[in-house]
């Protein structure tokens, strides 16, 4: 079965969604609006969140990019090499440079 990449956030974000199961990231065009990037905040696994609730963000040379939950989630894991080199989203968005990864949970 082929994987169905969704955008949200104003095009500014993907997800992929497998059960209860959820991988997010940005796409080029919230690159394009950061600029280049020169740091990254992802919030830590375990953390639980609302849908809207900020859980990450993208510090590039012209703005800032929020990310928020699409849905109430809870982190279980985040891509621990952006943390160090955050430049490498620029390189593979919509693929290995995937934000995080979280379980969908009852509101």
């Amino acid at each position: 079965m082929e994987k169905v990449i969704q955008e949200f956030q104003e095009g500014l974000l993907w997800k992929i969604e497998e059960g209860s199961s959820l991988v997010i990231g940005v796409t080029q065009s919230a690159i394009d609006q950061a600029g280049t990037v020169a740091e990254m905040d992802i919030s830590d696994s375990g953390d639980e969140f609302e849908a809207g609730d900020w859980i990450a963000e993208i510090r590039g040379k012209n703005s800032v990019v929020d990310i928020v939950a699409p849905c109430a989630l809870r982190i279980t894991e985040r891509n621990e090499e952006l943390l160090s080199q955050p430049a490498l989203v620029e390189d593979d968005p919509t693929g290995d440079a995937w934000i995080l990864r979280a379980e969908r949970i009852d509101e």
